[in-house]
């Protein structure tokens, strides 16, 4: 029935993943033309949905393009149109659409010899993307089914469509894919519907769930049921709905953990108080060895803890015994602290006093946790400051990397951990202190953005160009950011605003590709180059890859050169084409760009403009003077492509020049 397939369309939206590959860059947010469309089909105003995705996806959205094929292909408010299926599917799945390369392939597998090639080319495209049904056919030397007009009976398509019912909270439909699917049919997590309603938060839909006969004791693949997640969820009107279904309030997930011990854990008293009046109990341990007591000791969550004493939890861990007047006693140090030695213990709870005292004992400052993290590096993950000064004057090795490949100096920069840090220089450890694998400290302070922490780094000596493995300096992640102080400082340091990555780009690139006017500006003025070198990154690129119409006025305003190639020979209107940015081609144009440029394969603006549907950037560059008559490597010209793409809108503008 119709409103099946409405909402399969709506699923798909919901749920398919846009893989795009180096060549087309990431979908940006949908146009307003796609929004409104996707708005229609919600409310089932078909005519004005088709007309929306028809002007999405003419403009190049590729969600939409693939929406609109499968419009045709189901007939969804028009009839069956297996051409303009085709027709759109095809285009998005040339823009890597997994789903629409492995839709595209259902299509043509009960066609002809010829289609069924293709078929086989798209499936393999669609796993090639991560789709899993289509790796699983590969794998069974197997091709789709051609898809129904109609999925009722699709048990599976059911169950996918009954999660999306009750994301959008709509009852009607939660009714109807229930019954084809079942109540309590389970996801691949084993989860049900009921445990998505609960934790979506929608008590109405919980109690509307367990009325239809949802069960309020399942447990999914991992032992957790729907009272679990209730417990540490916000609402009591659910945790009452679910326990008025369900009194097996002791039941235990996979780790031993009970509801009372979910709710402990997030410090949810209320939730607390309510199971431990439906009779929770408050002894027994989890798989860890800790009780209730300890789980809300452990989250430091004190009025939780307090109201499970009242009911007489006890605790199991032996931790953090305090001697008077002289801190904790590292030497037990309990559950939370297996196999730490007293100096890691100590350190961890920023004790200079005990760190001391254990230093002078003999313990060794580079003596690791079970974590492989030295004192030193506890000392920067539990903002520990103190004890940073008795831990180097003992020794101890600032540019040890624990197994993450972490330094304490790095940590405390990528966390704008200002005391820390601080404590480091001061004692003299070097700015430039970083692990093999890791970024400079620098370059981790101006990707966090924090002012502080670059102004101190710079004034204590930090190399304002070091470069990170992947060839990121300071001034290319602070040109990406979203603060233009960040940079300022930088620039002022003297930055080299000329580095390039190791994909060849610049600060400039990296601002252009942010669209910050603010910080192009800053870079121009200080000298950053915006011409490109042959076989590098040019900025303009950025721009249009990123839409930045307003950008990509600056940079030829500026005097960037339109035509400079890619590494892929694609000029910045070729790019712009391929995208269908009709305002950025128009720029591009009234620029300089040159219309008949071609890349490495031999593809003009025209000829990728027409491959991907744009009908109205074809009209611009016939405009602008394209010539129809260049033919890529394949032999192939514009109108041999629109042909091929069944695209008659463009076959008629094309063959009227």
């Amino acid at each position: 029935m119709r409103v099946l397939a409405v909402i399969f369309m709506l699923a798909a939206l919901a749920t398919c993943a846009v893989a795009l590959s180096a060549d087309h860059p990431a979908a940006s947010a949908d146009s307003p033309a796609a929004a409104d469309a996707k708005a229609a089909l919600r409310t089932k105003q078909f005519e004005a949905a088709i007309s929306g995705l028809q002007s999405a996806a003419e403009q190049g959205d590729t969600q939409s393009q693939y929406l609109l094929g499968l419009v045709y292909a189901k007939g969804v408010g028009t009839s069956v149109a297996d051409e303009m299926a085709r027709r759109w599917l095809g285009t998005a799945a040339d823009k890597s659409h997994a789903e629409a390369a492995f839709a595209l392939s259902g299509l043509l597998v009960n066609g002809s010899g010829e289609d069924r090639v293709e078929a086989q080319r798209w499936l393999a495209r669609a796993a090639s993307l991560g789709h899993a049904a289509a790796k699983q056919l590969i794998a069974a030397h197997a091709l789709p089914l051609a898809p129904a007009h109609n999925p009722d009976g699709n048990v599976e398509l059911a169950r996918e469509l009954l999660d999306w019912a009750v994301r959008k909270q709509d009852e009607q439909s939660v009714d109807a894919f229930a019954k084809a699917a079942g109540i309590d049919a389970e996801d691949a997590f084993g989860r049900t519907a009921l445990d998505l309603a609960v934790i979506g938060g929608s008590a109405r839909l919980v109690r509307h769930l367990l009325a239809a006969g949802a069960k309020a004791a399942h447990a999914d693949h991992f032992g957790v049921t729907p009272l679990m997640l209730a417990a540490e969820g916000e609402s009591t009107a659910i945790l009452d709905a679910i326990l008025r279904s369900n009194r097996e309030v002791d039941a235990k997930d996979q780790a031993g953990n009970t509801a009372l011990a979910y709710a402990a854990r997030v410090g949810r008293i209320d939730q607390v108080n309510r199971l431990l009046a439906a009779g929770a109990g408050v002894e027994g341990e989890n798989s860890d060895g800790w009780t209730v007591l300890d789980t809300a000791a452990k989250t430091n969550h004190p009025q939780v803890a307090q109201a499970l004493r009242k009911a007489g939890a006890t605790g199991r861990i032996k931790a953090a015994l305090v001697r008077e007047g002289a801190g904790i006693d590292v030497t037990h140090g309990g559950e939370m602290y297996s196999g730490w030695r007293p100096l890691a213990i100590a350190a961890s709870r920023n004790d200079a006093k005990v760190v001391e005292e254990q230093l002078s004992s003999g313990a060794r400052p580079d003596e690791l946790t079970p974590q492989r993290d030295t004192p030193l590096l506890v000392a920067a993950k539990y903002h520990a400051p103190a004890v940073v000064a008795p831990l180097l004057h003992a020794g101890a090795n600032p540019a040890f990397a624990g197994a993450d490949g972490q330094t304490p100096l790095c940590y405390a920069a990528a966390h704008a951990d200002v005391e820390v840090l601080d404590a480091l220089l001061q004692k003299g450890v070097s700015p430039e202190t970083h692990g093999r694998t890791e970024d400079p400290a620098l370059v981790l302070a101006a990707r966090a953005g924090d002012q502080t922490i670059v102004k101190h780094l710079i004034e204590a000596g930090a190399d304002v160009n070091a470069v990170s493995p992947l060839g990121l300096t300071p001034a290319m992640v602070a040109a990406a950011g979203p603060d233009p102080q960040v940079l300022r400082m930088l620039i002022d340091a003297k930055a080299n605003l000329a580095a390039r990555d190791r994909a060849g780009r610049q600060a400039l690139w990296f601002a252009a590709g942010a669209g910050n006017e603010e910080m192009i500006e800053m870079l121009l003025a200080a000298g950053a180059p915006i011409e490109a070198v042959a076989g590098s990154q040019s900025p303009l690129f950025a721009a249009v890859r990123a839409g930045r119409v307003s950008t990509v006025e600056r940079m030829l305003r500026k005097g960037l050169a339109p035509n400079e190639p890619n590494s892929a020979g694609d000029t910045a209107l070729i790019a712009a084409a391929a995208r269908g940015d009709l305002a950025i081609v128009r720029v591009l144009l009234d620029g300089g760009a040159s219309v008949n440029e071609q890349n490495s394969a031999g593809n003009t603006a025209l000829i990728v403009a027409t491959r991907e549907g744009h009908t109205e950037v074809c009209k611009a560059l016939l405009k602008a003077g394209a010539n129809t008559r260049l033919r890529n490597q394949e032999r192939h010209d514009a109108l041999d492509t629109a042909k091929r793409r069944n695209l008659t809108e463009i076959v008629a503008l094309l063959t009227t020049e």
